[in-house]
This record gives structure tokens, C-alpha cells and sequence, in this order.
């Protein structure tokens, strides 16, 4: 009696359901139709059940459905008759053996103010999708090119040719240089100029990630890999770089336990999320950057061997800036350009050709920014800028005046002792270079430099 009332309350409800339904048996006759359906066809529905679906409906998809088995998804649908518009769903029915028995037809919509509110929801996510993908895109962009180098010097001139070199090659390159000197912005520029320049350039910073963080931001976890894991799991900085170029900053503070699963990655080019044992193909170019000696961490066992000879294939060394102090007006007047036509004085732009910079291109950038925030006018003045400038500079004039006179008093006495020999061995330059234990070559480039000619009295 219950499960009869039940079926007759189901009944009703389908039949007096808002959106149109009916169901056909396997010859595509009509089985059953509800009200609204049947309203579409401007009919009764006791005048379609029996009746085969294409007397009512000619064109209808739903013999498809049948034939193939298969569910018809969004179909557009208009009839004349009604003038009604309509999106439908068709699924086909099977019983408990999975055989099958019939389908249905359902309207999912059926006026035109929500069709017109859909696509504009459609529309408005598109955009919003549209926009996260282009903020991804420029997130996992290499921001910097062989220009963004800014540079005059020759031997930045020559580590700019090498950097073009192995950019053209897919092998990795470890980056070796001192603190601010710019190894994220040559990682960049390698990656621009490289085959995968239209990838994604992925850059980590390997000090600045917790260590009980580093592997599941590197490697990714599966969903529920530990406490606290999202749902979802989590990509890893490596997957994110497939097809692309992964640039770990800092390697050197990489975990050793890191170090052993980046070790695999590279040889078996696939990668397993934490919690996971599903292996996943990857395809990346790795440049690797540290202002550490990793051949000493090598030998202390801070660093593993293997991972450092997979890494070094190919090195590029930055030059410090003090070992490149014509690139330093190029540099300041690049930090300049967007300053309201700010210049730097003579002597302070002196100071900065004296100092050492020990920091590098950052410090000079800093030193910049520090200045442009106390500078009254549109001269930078020695007032504008750190007084440790200008003291590290004095001490750097003092440093290389003693230097000089070091220098002076060593080739002055290596002087006497070479004429003296010569001297006492009737100039016989091949018995004297014996003598002072040097090669007759060198012999003759002492000679030559120290300005000492045969037959000389002093």
C-alpha cells in the first residue's frame, strides 16, 4: 500500500514537473510524457503515449540515442509550432542486466531570458578564466632577456656571448656568483633565449622554503599525503615547469633528502607527488645558481656528488661589479629612467667607482633608491647617499696606494737581484735563469718588464 502510494506520488510529480520529460521504448515509442513536454507540442499527452516519437517530433535525436547507446548532451532544440527554444539532455535507460530499455528526453531549459542568463554567467567566467590563466602565464614567465643585461664592459661582454652559447644547447648550466649579482635575472634571460623560451620558466628560491616544506613545494603531494595536505593535492614546482625551464635559486641550501629525489627526477625524467607512487612523465631544462663552493660541500658531505656533476655540465660565472666599474654609470643611469631627470654628481658617481661593492648590483640598486629618497632637487649630492660609501672608498684609495708602493719595492728589489746576476755571469741569460731557478722565458719577460737591457750599470 505504502510503495503504491509512493508510485503514485512520483507519478504525479513527474507529470507535473516544470521542465518537459518524456521516455521511449527501445522502437521509439512513446511511453510516457509530462505536461510541460507535452505542452511544448501543443498537445495532450494521452494523445502521444503509443505513438512513435517521430510522429510527433521528425527530427528527433533521441532514435540516436537508442542506436548508439549514448547520452546526447546540450542539444539545441526550436519548434515551429510552440515557437519554444530549448536545451536538452537525452540518456539512455538500461535495467539491472544492463540491457537496454528505452531513453529519455528532458528539457534543461526552456526560455530564452535564461538561456541569455547562462551565457552571459558563461561569459563572465570565460573572462575570469581568461584572466587567472594570463596571470599565471605572466607568473610563470622569464621576465628578463639578454637586454635586461645592462652592461659595457668586456668581460660582461664575454659572459654575455657564453650565456647566448648554452642557451642554444638543453643541458643544465649552474650559475655561479656572488650575492646581487643578478643569477635570476641571467637564469631568465637563458630561458628567453632558449628553445623552451614560449614555456614556463619556474624560479625557487631554495633558502627562503622551510626545510620540513621543501620537498611537497618541489614535488607536489597527492590528496591526503599528511596532516593538513588539501584535498586536492597539490602540483609541484617541477610538474609546473614541464615543458618549460625550472631555476633553483640558492641550491646549495637544498635538503639532502631533496637532493636524492631531484637526483632521480632528472635521470628518469618522471616525478612522483609525496603520498603517490604514480609517476608522472616531465619535461624541463634545470638551471641551477649559488654564491657558495659546492665542490666543498661536496667533500664535507653537505652536497651530494652525483646531484653537482649532473648539474655543472655547462658553468656560467658572473663577474662581480667590482671587477667591472665601467658598467656602473650604465647601471645608475638605468636606475634613474624613471626618476623626474635625477642625476648623480661627479663625485659621487666617483665614490661609486672607488667603492668595492660587496653586495653587488642590488647594493647599487639600493644605494640608488636611497639616494632618490633624500635627494632635494635634481642632483644626487654626496650628502644623498650613505656615509659608508664614501669611507669604503677612502679605505679602498688607501688599500691601492699601498698596494702600489708594495708593488714598486718588490719589482724594485727583484730588479737588483737579476742585474746582479746577470752581472756575475757575464750576462749569460740562459746560465742565470738556471741559476735563479726560472725558465730562459720567463727570464726574458722579467727582463722586459722591469726595463733591464744588457750591459746595464744599475
Amino acid at each position: 500500500m505504502i510503495e503504491n502510494n509512493i508510485c503514485s506520488m512520483l507519478t504525479i510529480a513527474i507529470m507535473n514537473l516544470p521542465t518537459g520529460l518524456f521516455i521511449v521504448d527501445t522502437k521509439g515509442i512513446v511511453q510516457f510524457i509530462n505536461y510541460t513536454y507535452a505542452s511544448y507540442l501543443m498537445i495532450k499527452p494521452e494523445d502521444a503515449i503509443g505513438h512513435h516519437i517521430t510522429e510527433l517530433i521528425p527530427d528527433s535525436r533521441i532514435i540516436n540515442t537508442l542506436k548508439t547507446g549514448k547520452q546526447d548532451i546540450g542539444a539545441f532544440r526550436q519548434f515551429q509550432s510552440s515557437g519554444k527554444h530549448f536545451i536538452t539532455n537525452r540518456y539512455p535507460l538500461y535495467n539491472a542486466n544492463g540491457d537496454l530499455i528505452g531513453a529519455m528526453s528532458m528539457v534543461v531549459l526552456d526560455k530564452l531570458d535564461q538561456l541569455s542568463s547562462l551565457q552571459k554567467q558563461i561569459d563572465n567566467l570565460s573572462r575570469r578564466v581568461n584572466r587567472y590563466a594570463q596571470r599565471i602565464k605572466a607568473a610563470l614567465e622569464g621576465r628578463y632577456t639578454i637586454d635586461s643585461i645592462i652592461s659595457r664592459s668586456d668581460v660582461m661582454h664575454a659572459f654575455k656571448q657564453s650565456l647566448l652559447r648554452f642557451a642554444k644547447t638543453d643541458v643544465p648550466i649552474l650559475i655561479n656568483g656572488p650575492t646581487g649579482s643578478g643569477k635570476e635575472l641571467a637564469a631568465s634571460a637563458v630561458h628567453n633565449a632558449s628553445m623552451r623560451r614560449d614555456g614556463p620558466f619556474v624560479s625557487l628560491n631554495c633558502a627562503a622554503i622551510p626545510q620540513e616544506l621543501f620537498e611537497s613545494e618541489l614535488f607536489g603531494y597527492a590528496p591526503g599525503a599528511f596532516s593538513g595536505a588539501s584535498k586536492d593535492g597539490k602540483e609541484g614546482q617541477i610538474e609546473l615547469a614541464d615543458q618549460g625551464t625550472l631555476f633553483l635559486d640558492e641550491v646549495g641550501d637544498l635538503p639532502l633528502g631533496a637532493q636524492v629525489k631531484l637526483l632521480r627526477v632528472i635521470e628518469e625524467r618522471t616525478v612522483r607527488r609525496i603520498g603517490s607512487s604514480t609517476p608522472h612523465s616531465i619535461d624541463f631544462r634545470l638551471l641551477t645558481a649559488t654564491n657558495r663552493d659546492l665542490e666543498k660541500m661536496v667533500a664535507s658531505g653537505t652536497f651530494r656528488a652525483d646531484l653537482y656533476y649532473r648539474i655543472n655540465s655547462m658553468v656560467l660565472t658572473i663577474p662581480p661589479l667590482k671587477d667591472r666599474l665601467e658598467d656602473i654609470p650604465l647601471l645608475v643611469e638605468h636606475f634613474l629612467e624613471r626618476s623626474d631627470n635625477v642625476h648623480c654628481s661627479e663625485e659621487v658617481m666617483a665614490i661609486f667607482q672607488k667603492y668595492s661593492w660587496p653586495g653587488n648590483v642590488r647594493e647599487l640598486r639600493n644605494v640608488v633608491s636611497y639616494a632618490l629618497s633624500l635627494v632635494d632637487g635634481n642632483i644626487i649630492e654626496v650628502k644623498d647617499i650613505p656615509s659608508s660609501l664614501s669611507m669604503g672608498a677612502l679605505l679602498r684609495d688607501e688599500e691601492n696606494t699601498h698596494t702600489s708602493k708594495l708593488d714598486t719595492l718588490r719589482d724594485n728589489s727583484e730588479r737588483s737581484v737579476i742585474l746582479q746576476e746577470l752581472k756575475e755571469n757575464a750576462w749569460n741569460v740562459t746560465r742565470t735563469a738556471r741559476i735563479l731557478g726560472i725558465s730562459r722565458a720567463n727570464m726574458y719577460e722579467k727582463m722586459n718588464r722591469l726595463g733591464i737591457k744588457r750591459n746595464q750599470k744599475k
